[in-house]
């Protein structure tokens, strides 16, 4: 197979290495919107703007991608895209990853190194299980979901399309995590985060807007 991977930014240097641990892919390319020069980790590979190069591509036979954008926005719109495209969502799981055999991980995601899925938890598509991430038991874990390094869900935790937790969240079982929040680097998920807020501290509390 021949994989696509959209992004060539820092987070593109890491789905790289994971890709080629996976030792499943005969030729690699990259998708970027960027001037070239502002781009890194492609490492000699082809780099094209997605305008013209999926086309270009796809006459390669380039067939699959994944997107190495760590924004969930962004990442979501790009994915669409390729699916708009004909092309197949990958999921990349990272050799040293622990993924229980009753777990479902979506089409799309990508799980680093040394995370843990653990038994019937679900994963949905798009999503980004970063390097050292954990996901208890029956965890349910919406689309384009970003789970930075070192966080962690409790058994049967929420988390809801969009969100994201910091390096070294930790969310406690139970908890529920809003569509689209942000849970900051290290808080402490007691009970819930509402949508769409940010979420930060021990215990993890919402964020004052300015003038309140």
């Amino acid at each position: 197979m021949k994989l696509i991977i959209w992004g060539a930014g820092g987070h593109a240097k890491v789905v790289l290495d994971v890709a080629l641990a996976t030792d499943v892919f005969s030729e690699i390319a990259f998708l970027d919107e960027r001037p070239l020069e502002t781009t890194v980790g492609y490492r000699g590979r082809q780099i094209l703007n997605p305008d013209e190069g999926i086309a270009i591509l796809k006459a390669q036979e380039f067939g699959h991608f994944l997107v190495a954008i760590g924004d969930n926005r962004t990442r979501a719109r790009c994915f669409e895209e390729g699916l708009r495209h004909g092309l197949i969502p990958a999921t990349l799981t990272h050799p040293q990853a622990i993924v229980s055999p009753s777990a479902r991980v979506g089409p799309g995601t990508l799980v680093m190194p040394r995370a843990v899925i653990n038994a019937d938890a679900t994963i949905g598509d798009n999503c980004i299980l970063n390097t050292g991430a954990i996901v208890e038991h029956d965890c349910a874990v919406g689309n384009h979901v970003h789970l930075s390094p070192a966080s962690v869900l409790g058994g049967d935790v929420a988390v809801e399309a969009f969100a994201h937790l910091g390096i070294g969240a930790v969310a406690l079982p139970g908890a529920r995590i809003g569509q689209g929040a942000v849970v900051g680097a290290g808080a402490v998920v007691l009970r819930e985060v509402p949508r769409g807020v940010t979420a930060i501290g021990v215990p993890a509390r919402v964020m004052a807007l300015a003038g309140d």
